[in-house]
């Protein structure tokens, strides 16, 4: 899996459309919509908003919020077939907050492993002024979609719900923090102010790997690590390997990092202490 901005970048060319560009228009509307529901016969639930959507296949769990992180394959259309986008079934990740407003409210209406379409209407999607030379003004999208995963906002009941389904032996600190020992290490004692290298692959809840060391470690000074990082190798000495998982408050917090960690997102480190 990884994380996919064409959305964004398509947001952002809204602004800097050619001049030839900007008078394609095609001014559709929802009876545009409504006649392509008909003429391909789909029974389509309709938003307040404007934003059809159809459920072909249920998945299970929470539906995403719309400031949510999700992990899904998809096609983009238009009205008459022409396709614009699409992750070729490959699995990529996006943050709700910074796609077209129909496509994050329509994926609000699908849980993990659920498939539909999504129709967005032009005031939802790129207006009149359209994206680049791909999707015209005034233009109705639609979307194909599969969602794989979902990340909400996380907290303590995540961590016990990973520990659970993975079968893990955890232990766990007063601030929070989550620990797997694989081995205690026997070498130098560790503090949390200690220069280290370490071998290591950092994921989320979902699998979703955000970074990896090279073979022979990364080294660190741990006061400039993230809190969860620097206590939990602390438990450790030289030679220790284990896993700690990390909730949001010893992590990246309500910010996150664009584009690779979500908002409020548990941190997951299998590590070796070289």
């Amino acid at each position: 899996m990884k994380y996919f901005i064409p959305l964004l970048l398509l947001i952002t060319c809204i602004s800097c459309n050619d001049d030839e560009n900007s008078t394609i228009n095609l001014n559709q509307t929802d009876a545009d919509i409504i006649q392509y529901l008909d003429s391909n016969n789909l029974d389509a639930q309709k938003t307040t908003s404007g934003v059809y959507y159809i459920l072909d296949e249920e998945g299970t769990g929470e539906k995403p919020a719309i400031d949510s992180y999700v992990t899904l394959k998809y096609e983009g259309y238009l009205l008459d077939g022409s396709q614009f986008e699409s992750t070729n079934d490959e699995e990529v990740s996006l943050d709700l907050l910074y796609v077209i407003p129909g496509f994050a409210e329509g994926i609000t209406y699908f849980n993990k492993g659920s498939k539909g379409t999504i129709i967005i209407p032009p005031n939802l999607a790129f207006g009149d002024s359209g994206a680049s030379d791909l999707i015209p003004g005034g233009a109705v999208l639609i979307f194909n979609i599969e969602i794989t995963s979902i990340i909400n906002a996380q907290d303590e009941s995540d961590i016990l719900e990973y520990i659970s389904e993975n079968e893990l032996e955890a232990e766990s600190t007063d601030s929070g923090l989550y620990y797997v020992v694989d081995t205690l290490g026997d070498g130098a004692e560790i503090e949390e102010s200690s220069d280290v290298t370490i071998k290591y692959t950092a994921y989320l809840t979902n699998g979703t790997i955000f970074d990896q060391s090279s073979d022979s470690g990364s080294y660190f000074y741990l006061q400039n690590t993230i809190p969860g990082f620097s206590e939990g190798i602390s438990l450790f000495k030289e030679g220790g390997k284990g896993t700690l998982i990390i909730p949001p408050s010893l992590a990246y917090g309500s910010e996150g990092i664009q584009n690779t960690i979500p908002r409020n997102a548990i941190v997951i480190f299998d590590f070796e202490i070289l």
